[in-house]
């Protein structure tokens, strides 16, 4: 039985997002504002505000439409971690017969006047920042974080999520940030209480401000305990902090944050059996550090990962748009290491290359399950070292970096592991890279891998779109632009 608390996703959502129009810019009118002292006096008499915010904010990450359409490919971050995979070209489709995630495997996304993916994303996002923004607005003002109790636990899991929010924003509309730092990407808001618009900031000024709000959410949260899996904890912002310095090149950094995860131990590594047989779709897998809890009452049905991804769920993979791992990745797969059975083999089959052996019902049926309630996944520990391991790689701790991948490769590929202790710097970049797109496929990490190693991913075989054709970390298409509709509420932008 699941034990965490289940969230009534369409009620907290309603709670947590009241006033939302189409655009994220498309504010209250001035007399439907409250006060500051009105919201604070509000939290005082009634605690269960500062649950109802924060429990919005986690369903407003699965809800379908939060991305401002009733597409079934806009359902809040897992849609959003298929589609950046397809863009990577780590995920492939063997068809479009629905039309869903078709404008991200064609990469299509990138113009202004598109109302897909590029708008989705922006929306989506600016929700989590809005609802986010509102929990501080409660509690005093961004900065103003409490002193002790649930409420302190709030702000910080509102930290974190605004901080997830625009790192993953600044990783789709700008450049890296070694060679964009000081171009012009994205409004920073920190309130809900005025309906002024903003500038653009920096991304340097943006990461500033992504881990800015990721240590206070460290303070807020050390030493506390949640109930559900579904808000991050300590160990979420963590691993998000860590995220975050990787990306800007504070390499040292994010090997100390990712490693302090992997040493408290909390969410220990799969074992090699639970790899190969939990379908990666329970809540209660000890590996999963953040982890959205689907259920009966909650679940958007068709539109979530699973009905998306999955063979042995009621889905569009199963019913044609199937996805896959490109044939040449799982070509470069050795028979040594048991990830290779996380894909159908038989080419025989009509589901070649299908993912079921690593996502998959329990019921294995094709089509069997209709319930849609496998748990989706944000965050898990391997994660955690295959960024301690690059970040102290590039660092110039090269032992260290082997230390780590050389663990979580013992129950995957016993042989790689033990090749480990003889790599050069050089060849053990390339195994970690590898790593990256094998370890992590499906869960949304494709795209942000392949700018930050700046690769030049060829397409499978198996690949609708661009069979055999050649990407660049750099390409236009891999960057989305504002939409034009939020440049036209906002002329700041």
């Amino acid at each position: 039985m699941k034990k965490y608390i289940k969230i009534a996703g369409v009620a907290l959502l309603t709670l947590s997002l009241t006033g939302c129009s189409d655009s994220f810019l498309s504010q209250f009118e001035p007399q439907g504002y409250i006060s500051q002292e009105q919201l604070e006096e509000n939290a005082k008499w009634n605690t269960n505000i500062m649950l109802g915010q924060a429990a919005g904010i986690t369903a407003t990450s699965f809800a379908m439409g939060t991305g401002g359409t009733d597409n079934h490919d806009d359902f809040g971050q897992k849609s959003i971690d298929i589609a950046t995979d397809l863009m990577s070209g780590d995920m492939v489709m063997k068809g479009e017969t629905y039309g869903w995630f078709s404008a991200d495997a064609r990469l299509i996304n990138n113009t202004k006047d598109r109302t897909r993916r590029t708008y989705m994303a922006w929306r989506y996002y600016f929700q989590v920042i809005k609802a986010a923004n509102s929990i501080f607005d409660t509690v005093g003002g961004d900065g103003k974080m409490p002193d002790e109790g649930s409420n302190r636990v709030y702000y910080g899991q509102a930290k974190a999520f605004r901080a997830y929010a625009y790192f993953n924003m600044v990783n789709l509309y700008a450049r890296p940030y070694d060679v964009a730092k000081n171009e012009k990407a994205l409004p920073i808001y920190t309130s809900q209480l005025t309906a002024e618009t903003s500038v653009l900031s920096t991304v340097d000024e943006i990461y500033t401000f992504i881990i800015n709000d990721l240590k206070e959410a460290i303070t807020a949260l050390d030493g506390a305990r949640r109930t559900d899996k579904g808000a991050p904890d300590v160990d979420v912002a963590r691993g998000l902090l860590a995220y975050a310095y990787l990306s800007k090149g504070d390499y040292a950094l994010a090997a100390e944050q990712a490693l302090a995860v992997i040493d408290r131990g909390a969410y220990p590594l799969m074992t090699k059996q639970e790899l190969l047989t939990t379908g990666f779709a329970s809540i209660d897998i000890p590996e999963f550090m953040w982890c959205i809890d689907l259920t009966k009452d909650n679940s958007p049905a068709l539109p979530t990962f699973w009905g998306h991804v999955d063979l042995f769920t009621y889905s569009y993979a199963a019913a044609g748009d199937l996805k896959m791992i490109p044939d040449n990745l799982y070509k470069e797969i050795p028979a040594t290491d048991i990830r290779k059975g996380w894909f159908f083999s038989n080419s025989s089959s009509g589901y070649y290359l299908a993912p079921i052996g690593k996502f998959f019902d329990k019921g294995r049926a094709v089509m069997g399950d209709r319930l849609w309630e496998n748990d989706e996944v944000y965050m898990r520990t391997a994660e955690m070292y295959l960024i301690a391991s690059e970040a102290s790689l590039r660092a110039g701790d090269l032992a260290t970096a082997k230390t780590v991948i050389a663990e979580l490769l013992a129950d995957r590929d016993e042989v790689a592991a033990a090749a480990v202790e003889t790599m050069t710097s050089e060849e053990l970049l390339e195994l970690l890279y590898f790593n990256w797109r094998v370890e992590m496929w499906g869960e949304g990490r494709g795209l942000l891998t392949m700018k930050r190693f700046k690769k030049t991913v060829v397409r499978g075989a198996n690949d609708f779109a661009y069979k055999g054709e050649s990407f660049s970390y750099d390409d236009s298409r891999f960057y989305f632009e504002i939409p034009e509709r939020e440049i036209t509420n906002n002329p700041n932008l």
